[in-house]
């Protein structure tokens, strides 16, 4: 889509154009109007010149004299010609020499003005008009080379281009340089809303142009109304699952005495193992809603800080097992996502790393331009290549000599595939046993 700044640019741009092209259209056709009225009005003086001169004799012969007529008619193919027809006969200007003029119909209200093809194709501006004189009817033209006139405006109106044009290049450069500082606000917004998705800001700044303003307002508001409803997920899960743990704990206080006599069908047993699995889960619930904490959408997540406190839970849990869980993060190292689900993405993987280890867990952390990687190690007998594939369906377990349920990869590889990258499964090279690897995109500048 094209941006705002290159829509009004371009707006702007054809505006200017359309605004130039007229100035030297009105322009180039108000300076040749003003030429030709400038010229018209000299005939007219010498057409009134002609007529003063003008007279009949008693025959009804033209006469002209000739003495009061300027110099400019005598010169041959000067361009000022006069010609006079009347009924007893034609007057020619000794300018025209032996060529004659093709006069337009001349009236008698008021002066003609046409251009005209005169001697060696010059174009003449004439002006005439039709006279009663002594009684005889006289029509009288008189005619100027107009083509002096026209090379002059060509020559005016080039330089009038000239200077439209680089009045048009200097306006192009003020209007982009006004459009950049009207916009400087946006571009603001522009360069924090990658930061906002990579969790170095919480919020997008309210200082932004009145227009925008509810839009940004908006924004924050959803981001706020998007972690209340998070937390009040989680603390609902942990609340539900803190309730059921006392009942559940009673049924399987009594489940856990000895059967009633006649119990044939073993249905004791099944419900013993069916309470402690729901226990199990809600177990399993409460560890979640106790490591999560209140992370917040938008925030920064520093890696070996959170981590610290996990592999502390960790240890908690399988405090039973001399496991060492060994970290490699790099310092300052972040995670542009959800507290909560880095937490459970990593909770899920070790917790299945330390299940599986018979001494030692590894985590290494890394992260280029491009993404951030997470490997989680371990020295247990590992998995076959050919049931790689099989443990990320949900309540899918390849040995039930462990306990679990089969959902900790299949929730680790739905966090992965919400975040865009890829949970890759295989053999660690480096400790013998099972290796998870998480790759996920990091957001920059580019991705905006």
């Amino acid at each position: 889509m094209i941006s705002l700044q290159a829509r009004l640019s371009t707006g702007l741009i054809l505006t200017l154009a359309l605004l130039t092209f007229l100035a030297v259209v009105i322009g180039g056709y108000s300076l040749r109007q003003m030429a030709e009225n400038f010229v018209a009005a000299r005939l007219e003086h010498d057409l009134e010149t002609v007529l003063a001169a003008l007279s009949f004799d008693a025959r009804g012969q033209p006469q002209l004299t000739t003495d009061r007529i300027g110099a400019n008619f005598h010169q041959p193919y000067s361009g000022h010609y006069y010609q006079i027809q009347t009924a007893g006969g034609e007057l020619h200007s000794r300018s025209l020499w032996d060529a004659e003029l093709a006069l337009p119909p001349l009236a008698a209200d008021h002066a003609t003005r046409a251009f005209i093809t005169g001697p060696q194709e010059q174009r003449l501006l004439l002006v005439g008009r039709a006279f009663q004189i002594q009684g005889q009817p006289a029509a009288i033209a008189v005619t100027e080379d107009f083509s002096p006139i026209n090379a002059g405006l060509r020559r005016l109106l080039l330089e009038f281009i000239a200077v439209a044009g680089v009045l048009f290049g200097a306006l192009l450069g003020l209007q982009r340089l006004i459009v950049r500082r009207g916009l400087a606000p946006l571009e603001q917004i522009r360069r924090e809303l990658p930061r906002l998705a990579r969790g170095e800001i919480p919020q997008l700044s309210l200082d932004a142009p009145a227009e925008v303003q509810p839009l940004v307002a908006e924004l924050n508001r959803l981001l706020d109304l998007l972690n209340q409803r998070q937390r009040r997920s989680r603390h609902a899960l942990g609340n539900l699952a803190h309730a059921l743990k006392t009942p559940l704990t009673a049924l399987t206080q009594l489940a856990e005495q000895p059967p009633p006599p006649g119990d044939a069908t073993g249905w004791w047993r099944d419900l013993r193992q069916q309470l402690q699995h729901i226990r199990a889960l809600t177990e399993r619930e409460l560890k979640r809603a106790r490591i999560a904490g209140g992370g917040a959408p938008g925030q920064r997540v520093l890696l070996d800080r959170e981590v610290a406190d996990l592999i502390a839970t960790l240890r908690r849990i399988h405090r039973d097992r001399e496991i060492a869980i060994e970290t490699r993060i790099p310092p300052g190292s972040g995670f542009a996502g959800d507290r909560d689900d880095l937490l459970e993405l990593l909770g899920n993987l070790l917790d299945n790393a330390c299940q599986w280890a018979e001494t030692e867990v590894r985590l290494t952390a890394g992260a280029n331009a491009a993404h951030l990687w997470l490997r989680v190690e371990d020295d247990g007998p590992g998995c076959p290549p050919d049931q790689l594939e099989a443990l990320r369906q949900r309540g899918m377990r390849i040995d039930e000599s462990r306990a679990g349920h089969g959902l900790g990869l299949a929730i680790a590889s739905d966090i992965v595939a919400q975040y865009g990258g890829t949970l890759r499964l295989g053999h660690s090279e480096k400790l013998g046993g099972f290796l998870a690897e998480a790759m996920l995109p990091s957001p920059s500048l580019s991705d905006a």
